[in-house]
């Protein structure tokens, strides 16, 4: 394999990933609308958790492609470090990426985006249950 296909493959999954992500995006407005709709309407129990489960989904499925990103650039890194290791001369570019996606070693599949990113989806998890479990605002 040589480094030009690494970055073939890196992007052709980028393409995926991307497409999931603008997915994610807008069933996280869906989740926005649902519970504005809920809140608004003062909905029953039932409504309640079903928004709520909707929303916790949503949050879920966000980390997990998040995670699949990740393990993409990780495993893109790894597969650079391992040509170098073979004696295959690679781009300066290609060191930066290394080292910027887990220095070339083996990559962990993970659900955990690190702090901006858990702060990110946390914020969009209160966002979603505030206002169908928060108290109603006096209008």
């Amino acid at each position: 394999m040589e480094e030009t296909q690494v970055w073939s493959l890196f992007a052709m999954q980028n393409v995926g990933i991307s497409i999931y992500f603008v997915g994610m995006m807008f069933l996280v407005w869906v989740a926005f609308r649902v519970s504005k709709n809920i809140s608004e309407s003062d909905g029953n129990i039932l409504t309640k958790i079903v928004g709520s489960v909707f929303g916790l989904g949503v949050v879920f499925f966000g980390l997990g492609t998040n995670a699949i990103g990740d393990y993409v650039s990780g495993a893109s890194a790894y597969s650079l470090s391992q040509l170098k290791a073979s004696g295959v001369e690679i781009s300066p570019m290609a060191e930066t990426f290394i080292a910027m996606n887990g220095a070339g070693s083996v990559p962990e599949y993970s659900i955990y985006p690190g702090v901006i990113g858990a702060i990110w989806w946390l914020s969009v998890l209160i966002i979603i249950l505030m206002p169908i479990w928060g108290p109603k605002s006096s209008s």
